[in-house]
């Protein structure tokens, strides 16, 4: 609001398309009624999701989502690293722990980080879950505090890893952006078959 233009204006997002079209017409024809306003625009625009999950939007994920709406809302819920950031933490503080959650043989094709735990994303869900029965926990992750990295090869599973770890109540998480590819093209080591 602009009282001394007198110019108003806002920006209001809806679940669907029918929801902003009816409140489109439903606020132009109350405005349109009145002799005080004039000059009434109202433009709609889409909601790039993958964006707005770098931002924190809110937007809700759609219905029936997709992997890809999975990981952009576990993007927006845990913080991304670059893998500069990733290495500069684990130079800092050796008890970080980085979070590998694919399945075994794709990390021996492309290799991971150095020191990084391979747990599969099906296996994090009860490894790190506290009051599963103890021989199927991870005993790296029975401290909530400690500082996790997640990543897969590009990023959305290694997104969807730190979200479940936040989800169960870690407290310092976050996603290795672009995954091993993004740290391998950073010019960073990989380990492959255990060694670096």
């Amino acid at each position: 609001m602009n009282e001394e233009r007198s110019e108003a204006g806002g920006i209001y997002l809806f679940e669907t398309a029918e929801a902003a079209n009816a409140f489109a017409l439903q606020v132009t024809a109350m405005l349109s009624a009145d002799p005080t306003f004039s000059n009434v625009s109202i433009k709609q625009f889409g909601v790039i999701e993958a964006l707005t999950a770098v931002t924190r939007g809110p937007v809700a994920p759609a219905r029936g989502t997709t992997f890809a709406g999975l990981a952009a809302a576990a993007m927006a819920a845990v913080p991304g690293i670059t893998p500069a950031e990733a290495q500069r933490r684990l130079d800092a503080d050796p008890y970080t722990l980085v979070i590998d959650v694919r399945d075994a043989a794709d990390i021996a094709v492309t290799g991971t980080v150095p020191g990084a735990l391979n747990i599969s994303y099906g296996a994090l869900t009860y490894q790190a879950d506290h009051q599963a029965p103890e021989p199927w926990r991870a005993p790296q992750l029975a401290d909530h505090s400690r500082p996790v990295i997640t990543t897969c090869i590009l990023g959305p599973l290694g997104a969807l890893g730190g979200k479940l770890l936040h989800d169960m109540g870690f407290t310092d998480v976050a996603i290795l952006e672009g995954g091993v590819q993004a740290w391998m093209e950073a010019g960073l080591p990989v380990a492959t078959n255990g060694k670096s």
